[in-house]
């Protein structure tokens, strides 16, 4: 196995973040402004830091890219993906489809790169059973089909709506089972 890093892109809601838990290996940490929310963790769910911080880190180039979302930063340093599996350990993270692509080209073969797909309208149910406002879920559902165009880059694709969720999940047993196989001394 020649990647470290595992990236998972794709539209919001479609279930990015779930399969990353499902793959278990130790989440690449990124960057936001956003306030912490109850339980969260400085250091382990994010770097918190204010939005100057991190501005000032991308123009100082520390950051491989910054994105702002609901008017607030979030970014991956340089050195968190630099850093990943330099203890041979795989690390995984969840982009948007620049991020990822920009970490695809920069780091080529160490990247494996996870496009998750749900059905649009299985999207809004989420989103809706999230209790997100209408105004957010309509402005979260009008990029779908631009990054569901860009998972054309992606290494796997996997499909994540109602009737293959059990399928979704064991793509990623498999891949969980590769990475602890390939890890073991």
């Amino acid at each position: 196995m020649s990647f470290s890093i595992v990236v998972f892109q794709g539209p919001s809601a479609s279930g990015k973040s779930t399969l990353q838990a499902r793959l278990g290996v130790p989440k690449i940490v990124t960057w936001t402004s956003r306030q912490p929310r109850a339980g969260e963790q400085d250091g382990v769910d994010y770097h918190f830091a204010t939005r100057e911080q991190i501005e000032l880190m991308f123009r100082q180039g520390l950051m491989l890219e910054m994105s702002e979302y609901r008017n607030n930063l979030y970014g991956t340093s340089i050195s968190s993906i630099e850093d990943a599996g330099k203890d041979g350990q795989v690390r995984s993270t969840v982009m948007d489809a620049p991020g990822a692509k920009l970490v695809k080209d920069k780091w080529g073969d160490r990247v494996l790169l996870i496009g998750v797909l749900a059905d649009r309208e299985q999207l809004a149910k989420r989103l809706f059973d999230r209790k997100v406002s209408i105004a957010e879920q309509e402005q979260r559902l009008l990029s779908y089909d631009q990054e569901k165009s860009a998972l054309s880059a992606c290494d796997l694709i996997i499909h994540n709506s109602e009737g293959q969720l059990r399928t979704a999940e064991k793509v990623i047993d498999f891949i969980r089972e590769g990475i602890t196989h390939a890890t073991r001394p």
